[in-house]
């Protein structure tokens, strides 16, 4: 299996980045995960010589802009996401909007769209996880988003892949507002007796986030070999993660085989 980085917060010398994220993974199909804010992922594929609008899936890890709104650069496939991606939400300290910038009729129209809660497998050896179960209850609560009712949005669309490769099992999150413990949980569910061999993507932590000692343990608990914690994870707790684990920087651009 071959990870390519379209898009992530961080630049290389071969692609820009933006806030955001779009993963290419090629292995017996050809997944697009997220797509980005905006065009920038597309860009990086042409440097990259890969061609998004060919996957044979495109799956939506939540409905955010900086994950789903690069949508507006394709024109037809397979799109797999939950159904509540279509909340309309917004930063409670400013009251930005920060859902998907397409509207739902528009994505209906457009691509051929499953919605499902329950896990669903896409490849022999690749499944997308659907609403993640709360196992671990410190591993959830934002109180950063509210929904148009000004309700708390708890980000319930929030979900991930995990792939059974010969090493292991990897685990791909977008934001793991769901929790990235809960995420990984839930992977492991799907192939009992199956060692994780590494964990990817967003964890949504920042300095100072009570959850970070006790997202350390957990992983060294399940005896993790690879970290790549990205996008929404702050590079203090990256670092922090690095003195205690196998954790590494992802930049846009950058390829991982597994």
């Amino acid at each position: 299996m071959k990870i390519s980085i379209l898009n992530d917060n961080l630049a290389s010398g071969i692609c820009g980045a933006a806030h955001g994220m779009s993963w290419y993974i090629e292995a017996e199909k050809n997944i697009l995960f997220d797509t980005g804010p905006s065009e920038i992922a597309f860009q990086n594929a042409a440097k990259l010589n890969i061609a998004p609008e060919d996957a044979d899936f495109i799956v939506l890890s939540h409905g955010h802009w900086d994950h789903g709104n690069g949508l507006k650069n394709l024109h037809g496939g397979k799109l797999i996401a939950h159904p509540e991606i279509f909340r309309k939400r917004f930063k409670r300290s400013n009251g930005q909007s920060i859902g998907i910038d397409i509207p739902e009729d528009e994505l209906h129209r457009k691509f051929d769209l499953t919605l499902t809660r329950e896990p669903l497998q896409l490849t022999d050896s690749i499944w997308f996880l659907g609403e993640i179960p709360v196992k671990n209850a410190w591993d959830i609560g934002h109180s950063d988003f509210i929904l148009n009712n000004g309700q708390i949005d708890t980000v319930p669309d929030d979900s991930g892949l995990v792939a059974k490769t010969n090493q292991g099992l990897v685990v791909i999150s977008g934001c793991a507002h769901s929790g990235i413990t809960n995420i990984t949980l839930r992977a492991m569910e799907l192939f009992p007796n199956t060692r994780v061999l590494a964990v990817m993507g967003g964890f949504h932590l920042k300095p100072g986030d009570s959850r970070i000692p006790q997202t350390i343990e957990f992983f060294k608990s399940i005896d993790v070999m690879q970290l790549y914690p990205s996008h929404c994870t702050a590079p203090e707790v990256i670092c922090q993660m690095r003195s205690r684990l196998n954790a590494k920087f992802v930049r846009s651009g950058n390829v991982f085989k597994f």
